[in-house]
C-alpha cells in the first residue's frame, strides 16, 4: 500500500474504539441525537434532545407522538440512541451508540430532571418522559484529531 506521502510505508489505522468511560462522557457532551426504534415492523427514526443521567438516557417529548404512544401502553422497546460528531475538513469524528429498553419514565424526580435539564430544539409541549435504560454503549473514532 502506498501512502499519501509517497512513500511505500503503510498508514496507521485511523479506527479506534472508544472505551466505555469515553462513551458516556461523549453521551453526556452533546445534547441531541437519534432515537431508533421499530414501529409495526418498520424502522422509526427521530432526532431527540436527551438528558444523561447516570447510565440512563432520558428525552422528553410530546404526548401524541409515535413513541409516546407504544410506550404509555406499558410497552418497553428495543431501542438505540446515537449521538456523533464530525470535522469533515479533517475527516475525523467519532460516533456513540446506546442500546437498550425505552420506557416511559414515571420517577417524579426524574421527570422533574428531565423536563428542567432538557430544552428541546422544536417548540410546544414535551411533557412526556422517556427513559433509555442503557445495556450496552459503544463508540468509534475517525481520523487524525
Amino acid at each position: 500500500m502506498t501512502s499519501t506521502s509517497g512513500t511505500d510505508e503503510p498508514r496507521p489505522e485511523l479506527l479506534e474504539t472508544i472505551d466505555e468511560a469515553g462513551c458516556y462522557r461523549l453521551l453526556g457532551a452533546v445534547t441531541v441525537g437519534r432515537l431508533a426504534v421499530v414501529l409495526d415492523g418498520h424502522p422509526h427514526l427521530v432526532v431527540l434532545n436527551h438528558l444523561l443521567a447516570g447510565r440512563v438516557l432520558l428525552f422528553r417529548t410530546r404526548e401524541d407522538a409515535a413513541i409516546a404512544r407504544v410506550t404509555g401502553e406499558g410497552l418497553a422497546l428495543q431501542a438505540e440512541f446515537e449521538v456523533d460528531s464530525a470535522f469533515a475538513a479533517a475527516a475525523s469524528g467519532w460516533s456513540v451508540i446506546a442500546s437498550g429498553l425505552l420506557v416511559v419514565e414515571r420517577d417524579r424526580e426524574r421527570v422533574a430532571v428531565a423536563r428542567s435539564g432538557i430544552h428541546a430544539w422544536a417548540e410546544g409541549e414535551r411533557d412526556t418522559v422517556l427513559r433509555l435504560d442503557i445495556a450496552r454503549v459503544s463508540g468509534r473514532r475517525v481520523g487524525a484529531l
